[in-house]
């Protein structure tokens, strides 16, 4: 008698193959500093004091910005997916120009006399990002690849996505509920709203110095672009929910994390909600393209408004009109300044790598300080901050632009190290949200959110300060997957055997 015939399972993508791949990207890093000391700051001769004349740089800038905006919205146009990656990288693009910005917010610093050094650390700072977004697209585009050529398919479903989507949806109401309760009861500690004080800059540190409340608002920064993004799917499929506790939910903890005063929760939704709303349906080229490029219009647009609503009040009867004075502050003023501060950093450092040390206190950021001291010392913004002179001076942390931090530690090995991991990781995730949003409607929300949210979490450790970020959004990601799929799995199972 012939043995029933059987289904061979769809192949899952597979994650051994990329993990070990980054296994042996730190087993490399960890040769070339022992070895060949390639963290060696010095490595390439005149770095350290580059002239702004000097045409090669001005090319790679220019290079830089250019590679970083148009490839990245090109690939999104011809795959009719607004992936969160894509907008990061021409976010960075962005970030970028600032770069020939830095003779005017050089000599803001104080003492003005920095500027000179600043301008002439700036082309390293150029000289690494190119090179770290050349690493990294250069292996992303290879990644992608290798895993379309192996027809790698996602495992199906174990229950309709509806009945995850269902279990999701209670989740996400929980967590608004807690993401506005911790904004609310830090500016009820703090006894100020930041955006509606008199002196914003004074409010938002009041607001972000109480040791109660800090790590509840931090929780509720990771997880609010997020929360806030699955509900507006959520809407689009019944938009009678935007009426009701959900639609308010929604709204009240985006004004709420507006008026404290921190823009960059309210970046990464936009960003977020653009990635998910894509991969439920293929959109129109054209309206992607203007979804695009409207985020970063407001993206400048706000970035400059609210630096002058914080700190330059008088600058909105300006007579260049308040659009026109948002845009010039998003880069003159102390916004869109990543390159300045790196640069700034550069020019001040004794050249001796840091060999990881903000990265461990990044790792550590979940522990208290009781357990773990050295944990405010390694903390990336507090060791710029030391590295300028400015170690007792109260303020929110500098910047080091996305490969600045892995210079800092270890060099040249460092900056291809990192873009080497994050070109892996993010081709794989890549072609995993491709996917997704390929498979037929209706799309799972449940699992789009996990994929967009695996990106975030890996992007966090361009800049360790955020690190925080990283081990709330690995909460809530096995909430996730216990909540939403694994016990929705176990039940499927258990009815399965009942039936039999």
């Amino acid at each position: 008698m012939n043995a029933p015939a059987t289904c061979a399972r769809p192949l899952r993508l597979s994650w051994p193959i990329p993990l070990a791949a980054v296994l042996a990207v730190f087993a490399a890093m960890l040769a070339s500093i022992c070895w060949l000391g390639l963290a060696n700051p010095d490595l390439i001769p005149g770095l350290f004091n580059s002239q702004r004349t000097n045409i090669g740089l001005t090319i790679t800038a220019v290079g830089t910005v250019v590679i970083l905006l148009c490839v990245p919205l090109i690939w999104m146009l011809v795959s009719q997916r607004g992936d969160f990656a894509g907008i990061w990288l021409m976010q960075n693009g962005m970030l970028a120009i600032g770069y020939f910005f830095l003779p005017q917010t050089a000599v803001e610093l104080d003492p003005p006399s920095l500027g000179p050094e600043i301008l002439q650390a700036g082309g390293l700072v150029v000289t690494i990002n190119a090179l770290g977004f050349f690493i990294l697209l250069v292996t992303l585009g290879f990644t992608f690849i290798f895993t379309r050529l192996a027809r790698a398919r996602v495992e199906p479903l174990v229950a309709p996505p509806e009945s995850h989507d269902r279990r999701l949806l209670i989740l996400l109401r929980f967590a608004a509920l807690f993401s506005l309760g911790a904004i609310v009861l830090s500016m009820a500690v703090a006894r100020c709203i930041p955006m509606l004080a008199s002196d914003p800059v004074e409010a938002r540190a009041v607001f972000d110095d109480n040791a109660v409340t800090r790590p509840f608002y931090n929780a509720s920064m990771a997880i609010l672009p997020f929360v806030f993004s699955g509900l507006l799917v959520m809407f689009l499929r019944q938009p009678r929910r935007l009426l009701g506790l959900d639609g308010w939910l929604a709204g009240m903890i985006m004004i709420a994390q507006l008026l404290s005063g921190n823009r960059f929760p309210l970046a990464v939704a936009v960003m977020v909600s653009i990635s998910l709303l894509s991969m439920e349906r293929n959109w129109p080229r054209p309206v992607l393209l203007v979804a695009v490029i409207g985020y970063f219009v407001l993206f400048l647009g706000l970035s400059g408004f609210t630096s002058i609503w914080r700190q330059n009040r008088e600058e909105l009867s300006s007579k260049e009109g308040i659009v026109a004075a948002s845009f010039h502050e998003a880069y003159a003023g102390n916004n869109l300044i990543d390159y300045r501060d790196a640069a700034w950093v550069f020019s001040q450092w004794d050249r001796q790598p840091l060999m990881g040390r903000t990265y461990l206190g990044g790792i550590a950021e979940l522990l208290p300080s009781g357990i773990f001291p050295m944990k405010r010392q390694w903390h990336l913004g507090q060791t710029a901050l030391r590295i300028v002179g400015w170690g007792d001076y109260q303020h929110f942390g500098l910047r080091l632009s996305c490969f600045g931090e892995s210079f800092l530690n270890f060099g040249f090995a460092g900056v291809a190290g990192l873009a080497t991991i994050l070109g892996i990781m993010l081709g794989t995730l890549l072609r995993y949200l491709h996917l997704l949003g390929q498979a037929r409607p209706p799309a799972c929300l449940a699992r789009n959110v996990c994929v967009v949210m695996l990106m975030q979490m890996l992007l966090v450790w361009t800049n360790s300060s955020d690190a925080f970020m990283f081990w709330v959004l690995l909460a809530l990601l096995i909430v996730i997957k216990v909540a939403v799929f694994h016990t929705h799995g176990r039940e499927t199972i258990a009815v399965e055997r009942r039936a039999v």
